[in-house]
């Protein structure tokens, strides 16, 4: 990434009078961990507590993306029930209703946005859902710890597969999740999709839905277990985190509106280098012997530098399909070792992407899929009418200098345009089979 760190609204609980010393009238906090992780995944995180004047438009407007928090019960009459007086704890009006308009604004906007346990539960009220009040008076639930008692359980929560949860944490196979709550998700609200559960069939995490075509489409994901309390020491619960800070990041560095100028890494377009597939048949010697050998499938030129004649970017694209996307660490750790940075996918089960600068430029990307995957399919496809077709290849370098000239450092933008072409192109090449 460039050095734009996102800054992500992390909305706080009150602390009531007393909770700390020397301050008699109480104050606003969000614990440690949350903060930790997503400074570890690059982001800059800021509080905004309860009762902030102004409407959520306003609060949202300096940030690129938005965390909720765990904390007390969400209000009954939220979502027209009664108070269940005997178990209920921790409400706190005021935070309900600036969490629910912030996470109404966030969606009309589509800022990225993380909620965890409680921040899930408002979540699911916001669009209309229910909650169940008192999880430990359902028959047949699991232990899911007791937030009073201060008691922590872990237990499975399994991600659909296709889901951002699952394209997040790339786990394909149950997550280990730290969990303390008395109250869970009852009716799903309006538009949600659940996307994880527990091993007792309680829903533990809801999102949006998923459109790995669309970077611009609403990121919104809720989880009800604890991911912060495990990040340090485990992948894929910070890469909730990571994903969160990523999305944020490429918000941030669009050129505003009306502004000619993003906050991206600089890019321009070069005349097309004979010396491109060379460059490329080194790069993937030096990948396909720091990998496992019976990991790799195949290492592919793809993108402008694998066309003759194209101009492009002067970066390297390589295709690496895999035999299996897990572990992660099989393929992450080698290609770090060769000096690559790694950033995760948050919206495709089948793509992992890696980056190398030579001389402080972008050399070299790597795009990870498995073997047969329709990423595979699509981005060869898309090479191959491009070699086949001068004609198409002239047309995609005019739209590719046209879109650099109108959005200089906005990289974001000059991707965004790119796609309805290479998506029209792949379409039609896979379709005459």
């Amino acid at each position: 990434m460039s050095p734009y760190r996102p800054l992500i609204a992390v909305v706080g609980y009150h602390l009531g009078p007393g909770r700390v010393t020397r301050w008699p009238d109480g104050g606003y906090g969000v614990p440690a961990p949350y903060l930790d992780a997503l400074r570890r995944a690059h982001a800059r995180p800021l509080i905004v507590s309860p009762g902030e004047p102004g409407d959520p438009q306003e609060v949202l407007e300096p940030f690129d993306g938005l965390l909720l928090v765990g904390g007390g019960d969400v209000d009954p009459s939220r979502y027209g029930a009664g108070p269940d007086a005997e178990h209920l704890y921790g409400i706190e009006p005021d935070r309900d209703e600036l969490e629910i308009a912030l996470l109404r604004e966030a969606h009309r906007r589509a800022m990225p946005t993380l909620c965890v346990c409680r921040g899930m539960q408002v979540m699911n009220v916001a669009f209309g859902g229910t909650l169940h009040q008192h999880l430990p008076a359902i028959d047949g639930l699991v232990e899911h710890g007791v937030p009073l008692e201060d008691t922590v359980t872990l237990h499975d929560v399994t991600p659909v597969a296709g889901s951002r949860l699952s394209a997040s944490t790339k786990s394909h196979r149950p997550l280990t999740c730290s969990s303390h709550h008395h109250q869970g998700v009852d009716r799903i609200g309006d538009g949600l999709l659940v996307t994880g559960h527990a091993p007792d069939g309680l829903v533990e995490a809801i999102e949006l839905p998923n459109d790995p075509d669309d970077p611009d489409a609403p990121w919104m994901l809720g989880v009800q277990w604890h991911p912060e309390e495990t990040a340090g020491t485990d992948p894929e619960q910070q890469s909730l985190f990571d994903a969160l800070s990523l999305i944020a990041h490429i918000r941030g560095t669009k050129a505003r509106p009306g502004a000619t100028e993003g906050r991206s890494r600089a890019y321009a377009i070069s005349d097309h280098d004979p010396a491109w597939p060379s460059r490329f048949d080194a790069e993937a010697e030096r990948i396909r012997s720091a990998l496992p050998s019976e990991l790799v499938t195949r290492i592919e030129h793809v993108g402008s530098t694998s066309v003759p004649g194209l101009a492009a970017k002067p970066t390297i694209d390589i295709q690496l399909s895999l035999t299996a996307m897990v572990p992660r660490s099989a393929y992450v750790d080698p290609l770090r070792g060769l000096g690559y940075r790694w950033l995760l996918d948050p919206w495709d089960d089948e793509h992992e992407y890696f980056s190398r600068d030579v001389d402080g430029g972008r050399a070299f990307q790597i795009h990870v899929c498995p073997a047969g995957s329709g990423w595979e399919r699509r981005h060869l496809a898309f090479r191959d009418a491009l070699r086949a077709d001068p004609e198409l290849t002239a047309a995609y370098e005019r739209l590719k200098r046209e879109l650099a000239a109108a959005h200089p450092r906005d990289i974001q933008a000059y991707n965004a345009g790119k796609t309805p072409f290479i998506r029209e192109v792949e379409a039609r090449v896979l379709a005459s089979g």
